[in-house]
Formats: structure tokens, C-alpha cells, sequence
């Protein structure tokens, strides 16, 4: 065989590959994002337990999580650090849904050990099926790190976005391994799978969460419990305040409930369906394009955000 018929050979044979990688991907994407939940796949959310916890739950995601968990059929354990917002949510959860018991929990996620003995003796006596990790926190955007003047704001981004998510599945998968069953759904970020210059922190606690969660389902798969990586692009919230409700940055409770629709279909996920196109050609970029390529593009996407949010507290 000539040389041009070997490269010619092994042209069609990556095309080839590609293509049916690209097949696997589309199908992939309509059964997780469609058609499983209407075949009657994933996970009832109401056979994990009767208890589902959420933290960061006063506000944007995590309240719509509890609210979506509550509309389930589940009792929910609110944890976030004010106490008024606490049980403003709590109030209104309990208003749509009489039968469903609202605990609530008021702790600083930035603060270290003490807190954590307050959530392991409140969560320990509950039979806690679900847990959302949702809290989290941005500081620096659009700056250097080495131009971050908020030295306690690092201190805090880590225990907050890092330590509180181990230290919440170190509290309640004990309970979980014995029951065998259990769910843990981490929230992320896009960030994580891409270049963050000028978000480098925040998008440096993201890929621990995206680490973490995969490793630790690896272990506990076998044992019944299901722990799942969200990985959201823009959703219409408090930390992306510049963003409107569309199908690039979904309302919180569009984002939630697609997310939790893909529970138990996949372990790895960007929850709503133009996010997980977002997330495709993420990962499909960080194969092909060189990175210096990408972290350029992110440098200038991030100056316009910085641009369109100054204009706007501007007018």
C-alpha cells in the first residue's frame, strides 16, 4: 500500500470515527434532554427519601431547586446564611405546597468548622434522600488575581464554592451508604470546562467540584447513590445580574426543572438543553483549538460582559 492510500486509509477511518462520535453525541442529547424522562427513565425523585436538602437556597437556583423538590412530593431542609430570606422561601414553598414540611437552616458557608456541627446534628436526624449542592460565590470578575484586593473574598470563595461541598456530602452520604440509595447533584459552572483568565479563582473552585463529584461517583455508584456534576452557562440570576430571562440565560426555575429531569441519565451534565450545547462545543473546542487560541477569546468576551454591565449601572 502506497503512502498516499495509507493517509487516504486513515482519513476516511477519523472521519469515520468522527462521525459516529457526533452521532453518539446528538442521540445522546435527545435522550437525556427528551425522550428518557417520557420512556419512563431516570429517577423518582420522591423514592429517594423523604428529606431533600439544598443550600444556597434563597435565592436563584437553589430556590428553585427546593421549590421543584417540594413540588415532587419532598420535604426540604432550606440552608443559606439569612434568616429572614430563609423563611420568606420557606413561607412560600409552605403556600404552594400544604403537605410539605420546610426546615430551614441558617449558616455562612464562609466560615469553617463550627457550622458544620451545626448542620451535622440538624441533618442527622432527618432521612436525607436528596442533596443540592447549589451554593456558591463570585469574587473578581473581569480583574487579574494579583489585583483582587479582597483578601478575606479568597478566603471565602474557597470554603464557600470547595470546602462546603465536601463537607455536606461528608455529612450525608453515611446515611445514604446505609439506606443504599441517595441522591447528590453538585452545581459547577461552564467555567469549569474552558480558559477563565480574569476569573481565575472561580473558575479554579468550579474544575475541584467537576474533579470531585466525578471521582466520588465512581465510588458510590455501586453502593446505590447517584451523585451528578451540573455545569451551568448563564442562568437569569443574582450573580449574573446583567442577564435577562432567554434560551442562552433560562429563568432559574426553567433551568432547575430541566435539570432535574436528568437525573439518573447522566452523570455529567449542563442541565438545560442550550447549555449542553454550550457544553459540547466547549469540550469539542478544547480538543482542537489551541489554547492560547481560546484563552484570547476569553479575555474579549469577558471585557464586553465587564462593558455591558458598566453601561448598564450607567444609565
Amino acid at each position: 500500500m502506497s503512502g498516499c492510500c495509507l493517509a487516504e486509509c486513515v482519513g476516511w477511518a477519523a472521519l469515520a470515527v468522527f462521525a459516529a462520535k457526533s452521532l453518539y453525541n446528538v442521540s445522546h442529547f435527545i435522550y437525556t434532554t427528551f425522550l428518557g424522562r417520557l420512556l419512563g427513565h431516570g429517577i423518582d425523585l420522591a423514592s429517594c427519601g423523604p428529606w431533600a436538602v439544598v443550600t444556597g437556597a434563597t435565592d436563584g437556583i437553589g430556590k428553585s431547586f427546593a421549590k421543584q423538590l417540594a413540588a415532587a412530593g419532598l420535604n426540604v431542609v432550606l440552608v443559606s446564611r439569612n434568616s429572614a430570606k430563609l423563611q420568606k422561601v420557606a413561607n412560600e414553598i409552605k403556600s404552594e405546597h400544604s403537605s410539605i414540611q420546610v426546615k430551614t437552616i441558617a449558616v455562612d458557608f464562609t466560615e469553617s468548622q463550627k457550622i458544620y456541627n451545626t448542620l451535622r446534628d440538624e441533618l442527622n436526624k432527618l432521612q436525607i434522600g436528596i442533596l443540592i449542592n447549589n451554593v456558591g460565590m463570585l469574587i473578581g470578575f473581569g480583574q487579574r488575581f494579583g489585583n483582587i484586593e479582597d483578601d478575606k473574598g479568597i478566603h471565602d470563595i474557597i470554603n464557600c464554592n470547595i470546602l462546603s461541598m465536601a463537607r455536606m456530602c461528608h455529612i450525608i452520604l453515611p446515611q445514604m451508604t446505609k439506606r443504599k440509595k441517595g441522591v447528590i447533584v453538585n452545581v459547577g459552572s461552564l467555567s469549569s470546562a474552558m480558559p477563565t483568565p480574569y476569573l481565575t479563582i472561580y473558575g479554579a473552585t468550579k474544575a475541584f467540584v467537576e474533579k470531585f463529584s466525578r471521582d466520588l461517583a465512581a465510588e458510590v455508584q455501586s453502593l446505590g447513590i447517584t451523585v451528578q456534576t451540573v455545569h451551568p452557562g448563564y442562568v437569569a440570576t443574582n450573580m449574573a445580574s446583567h442577564m435577562k430571562p432567554s434560551y442562552i440565560s433560562p429563568h432559574p426555575d426553567t433551568f432547575a426543572a430541566a435539570t432535574l429531569r436528568t437525573l439518573g441519565l447522566e452523570q455529567r451534565t449542563a442541565g438545560y438543553w442550550t447549555h449542553k450545547i454550550q457544553l459540547y462545543f466547549t469540550d469539542l473546542a478544547n480538543f482542537f483549538i489551541p489554547r492560547h487560541l481560546l484563552e484570547s477569546g476569553v479575555i474579549k468576551h469577558f471585557d464586553e460582559l465587564k462593558k455591558a454591565a458598566q453601561n448598564k449601572k450607567s444609565r
